[in-house]
């Protein structure tokens, strides 16, 4: 799909708003597993995981310089 630079599309930040909700989805669901789990193994990988996650979250959204929408 072309992009003008600059230029953010309607459909540009909805996909945008639903990749940002699936990632704060999977941040919950982690953080969730980490504390149901009763095995200290499983709640150190549920937790490294949901914390990246979380700093994917983080990066996108300071990376993302929404200007004018088309």
């Amino acid at each position: 799909m072309p992009h003008t630079k600059g230029k953010t599309t309607a459909r540009e930040l909805l996909d945008l708003e639903s990749h940002l909700m699936l990632e704060t989805n999977m941040v919950g669901q982690f953080n969730h597993f980490a504390q149901e789990a009763s095995n200290p193994q499983l709640q150190q990988i549920c937790q490294n995981i949901a914390r990246s996650r979380m700093d994917c979250f983080q990066r996108l959204v300071q990376h993302t310089n929404i200007g004018n929408i088309q």
